[in-house]
């Protein structure tokens, strides 16, 4: 008789299962939601941008950046796809498009400060990318892409800073004049740190919030199987009618009482002749029918099926709730 212990590693075998299984789903949600991300992307620029080399750049990279989920999702179908998969695909995306973002164009006809990179409102890009690990259904890699998009993000907008001829306030931005202000926004090198700093801590909420919903579906998915479960246990002896009382009633058998009930012991005339004479796969073809037509009918009687003794079937009526006609209304139906 297997000890508590090892049952509870056994469940705990079988939910971890689940979830891999449900992050390789995942996955493939994932590289789907990324292509029709990319495509809608592609096409917004491509009717915004004059074509030249500059937009086949960008479409070059965002190319890229599909060819990367592809194979994250040829490894994802796999059974024995390596865990640490999506966190390389995570990496290579927060740090690519980083470096496409921060970097001015190679192909652009206008040189732009490296300042100027800063202003084009392109960091919202990243968190597509974060809220897409949170389709993997993975808590830690949610956590992990919006850290590292925060991280990314920083070392880029340092490396900005540290440009030669990059200017930032020496106070508090929004302490100083009007004028002075506009001086600087209207300076090209000019980097507004305080707005660079809302974009790193709205990206760590971003990527926490996501860690949060992947982490509450996880457990209402875990709450799900064990209440199906148990709906399909109960279903094994009980009417559905039954069943939705049971799940539903914090109480559903009530205080502890005295009641009277019905009980039916039905069996298959002349069984054990039939058995004698007839191969094992018929005999057993027949308890299960014979199982199947008794459950049918104790159920449409709100009955409950107590127990099973070879071709005899246990029936009990009046249980939780009894009613006036417990003990007749099973019978007439049987001899029907």
């Amino acid at each position: 008789m297997p000890t508590a212990p090892t049952l509870e590693l056994r469940r705990y075998s079988r939910l971890k299962n689940l979830r891999e299984r449900a992050e390789r789903q995942g996955a493939a949600l994932q590289f789907w939601a990324r292509t029709a991300s990319l495509a809608v992307i592609s096409c917004f620029f491509s009717l915004i941008s004059r074509w030249d080399a500059s937009l086949l750049f960008v479409l070059a990279g965002l190319a890229l950046f599909q060819l990367v989920g592809l194979i994250q999702f040829r490894f994802a179908r796999r059974r024995n796809a390596p865990w640490w998969i999506g966190y390389l695909v995570g990496t290579l995306d927060i740090i690519l498009l980083t470096v496409l973002l921060v970097t001015p164009n190679p192909f652009s006809r206008e040189v732009a400060p490296a300042a100027m990179q800063l202003r084009e409102g392109s960091f919202k890009f990243l968190l597509i990318f974060v809220c897409l690990g949170a389709l993997t259904l993975s808590t830690r890699l949610a956590l992990y892409l919006g850290a590292l998009a925060a991280l990314t993000w920083t070392i880029g907008v340092g490396w900005v800073v540290f440009h030669a001829g990059t200017v930032i306030p020496a106070t508090n931005l929004y302490s100083l004049p009007m004028t002075e202000r506009l001086n600087l926004y209207l300076n090209p090198n000019f980097v507004d740190t305080f707005a660079q700093a809302t974009n790193v801590l709205v990206v760590l909420i971003i990527g926490a919030i996501m860690a949060l919903v992947v982490s509450r579906s996880r457990h209402l998915s875990e709450d799900y199987v064990k209440a199906e479960r148990a709906r399909a246990n109960l279903a094994r002896h009980f009417s559905p009618n039954v069943v939705d009382q049971l799940a539903s009633d914090d109480e559903p058998f009530g205080p502890v009482r005295r009641q009277d009930i019905a009980v039916l012991f039905a069996d298959i005339v002349g069984f054990t002749h039939y058995s004698e004479d007839h191969p094992a796969e018929a005999v057993f073809e027949l308890l299960r029918q014979f199982h199947r037509r008794m459950e049918q009918v104790v159920f449409d009687h709100h009955g409950t099926v107590d127990n099973y003794i070879g071709d005899c079937i246990m029936a009990t009526f009046g249980v939780p709730q009894a009613s006036h006609d417990d003990a007749t209304g099973p019978s007439g139906a049987l001899k029907r």
